[in-house]
């Protein structure tokens, strides 16, 4: 008869809790289009393969409270994770959303087929070439050793640390840095489009400056959108190249 080992069932159970937390928020993986008991199931098999080499020798706690505490802060610590390893696709989805204001694509939403809600169409643009990008450029499996990384930086027993709170701080400011960086193009264009028809409906009030403004404003938002896009591509690989370490220094002591 084989007896149950109740320290490494405990240690699986507590990477698969970290793992969850991390699906949770992590690109591509927190999509709708992934069924919840599919992402439950890369959680286990994540957790069964990597237990042994990530918490081996642990040990299950002498009591209920300390259990809980550690059950938590896997929780936690996942959610960080997960949270810093999609904070580029917040940058484009906000960036998305100014692209579609500006240019007047606001009134036109669409469904976006990775969160099944409402969105503009240069949002689902942005969102739908980052996820390519993420699968292409093998960022997931950066990911994924980031992930069994952490457990050295920040086993069940540690505690979070003041770190960890400006870690996120300084990744929601690079947040507005990347939206920034992608929509400037745009932000240039519609201002030029605006000046020139107000100084045009100035020169010529008989014109109707709005309608016309509206059109050309589209017309050269998307050039320009289309245009910049091999640029903004950069810019997202940019950001997956660095999206390991942001998650790990999350986390740091």
């Amino acid at each position: 008869m084989i007896t149950p080992d109740i320290d490494q069932i405990y240690t699986i159970f507590l990477v698969f809790t970290r793992a969850t937390g991390m699906f949770f928020l992590m690109p591509v993986f927190s999509g709708q289009m992934i069924p919840r008991q599919i992402r439950i199931a890369i959680a286990m098999l994540l957790a069964v393969a990597i237990a042994p080499e990530a918490l081996g020798g642990f040990h299950y706690p002498d009591n209920i409270l300390a259990c809980l505490i550690q059950i938590a802060h896997e929780l936690c610590v996942g959610t960080i994770l997960g949270l810093v390893a999609r904070m580029i696709f917040y940058a484009l989805e906000l960036a998305g959303e100014y692209i579609s204001v500006s240019i007047g694509l606001s009134l036109s939403p669409n469904i976006d087929p990775f969160t099944r809600g409402r969105a503009s169409p240069p949002n689902t643009i942005l969102v739908s070439l980052a996820t390519v990008l993420f699968l292409v450029t093998d960022s997931h499996q950066w990911c994924f050793l980031a992930f069994v990384k952490s457990f050295e930086i920040a086993p069940p027993d540690a505690a979070l640390h003041a770190q960890t709170m400006k870690a996120l701080i300084l990744a929601t400011q690079a947040l507005f840095v990347t939206a920034l960086q992608i929509v400037a193009p745009i932000m240039a264009i519609s201002f030029v489009v605006n000046l020139t028809f107000a100084a045009l409906g100035r020169a010529a009030p008989s014109l109707n400056v709005f309608q016309l403004s509206f059109a050309v404003q589209i017309l050269a938002g998307l050039f320009l959108f289309g245009a910049t896009m091999t640029l903004t591509a950069q810019y997202i690989i940019g950001a997956f190249r660095a999206m390991p370490m942001q998650m790990l220094e999350s986390i740091l002591p």
